[in-house]
């Protein structure tokens, strides 16, 4: 047996994403366009926030669920005058245009456009993003944490909205991708440092996002992943909502979301599959491992889902031959555990 890779950051490239501005190219995201009189009214039904009050400027995380409140996909929708922008998890683009698609009524007036050939998108993220891009001549910092703009750049259009922050601030940036390309040549000669996927899953796991595949996929309920934020508990119904509002109501989450120290790395096969590793108390399954990465900050560290009975911060598990401490997320500063 020998052990799954794991994601180490570029020194340098992780500085910069905590301390000045780093640039990924986050084009692997879907980007769709719901446009027409019924746009919000399909998402609403189909997703669990609340889609229909948004006012152009404003955006919101949103959920796709199955009939039995599985996740489908984590969205990002932007709302502007003429439609609506959703931006889903790398490589879902296809996939989410044609479920929108196969899910409008014969008197639904919705036309949706898969976006993904026609605007390109790079991320900036760091506490020195929104002073760069105002260099530049692009407002960000007013910005609200999910809201979108329409510039200009190159006579192009531009939009540049509220993304996930990492290292203080996330600012995603669309544009045709021939702009784009000149717009993050142009970043990177004033000072901002392109963020390698080794680099970007560190960062992302010790900001506890989920990403497809890992946590986020059918396997898992929103709540579960401690996507609170994302759902809405009086709009409604919508796809799911009875089994969402069930688990919210009682207060029964069968296992949630926790990041995870460890004292040594965990002796797991060379191929990854989903999930990584059994969690186990005292010999009894505890939960899964599903993001282990090694952090500059942080030491060895990773994301699974617990069992509830065992999820409180400082709770010791094991995993393929480590010994593990549940950590809240995001994860802080007190430190990796070690072995005693």
């Amino acid at each position: 047996m020998t052990d799954t890779p794991i994601s180490h950051a570029q020194p340098d490239v992780y500085a910069a994403a905590h301390a000045g501005a780093a640039l990924y190219d986050s084009s692997a995201r879907g980007r769709v366009w719901m446009r027409d009189r019924d746009r919000a009214a399909l998402l609403h039904r189909l997703s669990t926030n609340h889609i229909e009050r948004l006012q152009p400027g404003e955006g919101t995380e949103t959920v796709l669920t199955t009939p039995i409140g599985r996740i489908i996909d984590l969205l990002d929708v932007y709302c502007l005058e003429d439609g609506l922008l959703l931006v889903t998890s790398p490589g879902q683009g296809a996939t989410i245009y044609g479920y929108l698609r196969k899910n409008i009524f014969f008197n639904d007036r919705v036309k949706v456009e898969d976006a993904g050939a026609t605007l390109g998108e790079v991320t900036l993220y760091g506490p020195r993003a929104a002073a760069l891009l105002a260099t530049r001549g692009i407002a960000a910092a007013e910005l609200a944490p999910r809201g979108i703009a329409v510039a200009t750049w190159e006579d192009a259009p531009l939009y540049v909205a509220g993304a996930a922050p990492i290292g203080g601030s996330g600012y995603r940036l669309m544009a045709p991708p021939a702009v784009l390309e000149r717009l993050g040549a142009t970043l990177a000669a004033a000072g901002a440092v392109w963020l390698d996927a080794a680099t970007y899953d560190v960062l992302r796991v010790e900001h506890g996002y989920g990403a497809f595949g890992r946590e986020l996929s059918q396997e898992y309920i929103p709540l579960e992943t401690g996507l609170w934020s994302a759902v809405s508990f009086n709009k409604g119904c919508y796809v799911g909502q009875e089994i969402i509002a069930r688990m919210e109501s009682r207060g029964r989450l069968a296992r949630q979301l926790r990041g995870l120290r460890f004292a040594a790395r965990p002796e797991l096969p060379a191929e990854a599959t989903m999930p990584l590793a059994r969690l186990d108390a005292e010999g009894k399954e505890a939960g899964d491992l599903t993001s282990l990465v090694d952090s500059p900050r942080y030491g060895l560290i990773g994301l699974g889902y617990v069992r509830t009975a065992h999820a409180a911060p400082g709770t010791i598990l094991h995993v393929a031959g480590s010994r593990v401490e549940v950590a809240a997320l995001p994860f802080d500063d007190a430190g990796a555990l070690r072995d005693v």
